[in-house]
């Protein structure tokens, strides 16, 4: 004869797995209707802009460019540069790195085109920036000499 602790075990483990047949047979069906459930719910609309519940932007659609200012890095800044160079207001080599350099062309060309001087590109200096509207650096006026 077996061990009646064996056969008791036996028996729990027998139980428990009916139980838990019984559970996940229930929980099936629940499982696949709050997945249809939550496929015809509409993502909620946000009830103001810049708050928790943002509607993530189509992927799809092109990502603006990021604000360049002092310390960033990379081919925006290389472009930048380059621009601020063909304009006149950078006059030393184009490495990509938005420096005291970069950021004293930027103040200069936004003061020359009207725009706010904070030596920072955002959305309205970039517009203006790489427009056929852009006005080059004005050369500094020579002084005729005196006779």
């Amino acid at each position: 004869m077996r061990n009646p602790k064996t056969i008791a075990g036996l028996i729990a483990a027998g139980a428990l797995l009916v139980v838990l047949g019984i559970l996940i047979g229930q929980m099936i069906p629940t499982i696949g209707e709050v997945r249809r459930e939550m496929s015809l719910t509409p993502t909620p609309e946000p009830g103001w802009p810049d708050t928790v519940l943002a509607v993530t932007r189509d992927p799809s659609l092109p990502t603006a460019p990021p604000v360049m200012r002092t310390g960033m890095t990379g081919q925006n800044v290389k472009d930048l540069q380059s621009r601020l160079y063909t304009l006149g207001y950078y006059t030393v080599e184009i490495d990509g790195q938005y420096g005291l350099a970069t950021k004293e062309a930027v103040i200069a060309f936004q003061r020359r085109n009207g725009l706010d001087a904070d030596g920072i590109v955002g959305e309205a200096t970039r517009r203006v920036l790489f427009s056929a509207e852009a006005k080059p650096n004005a050369a500094p006026e020579t002084e005729e000499p005196a006779e």
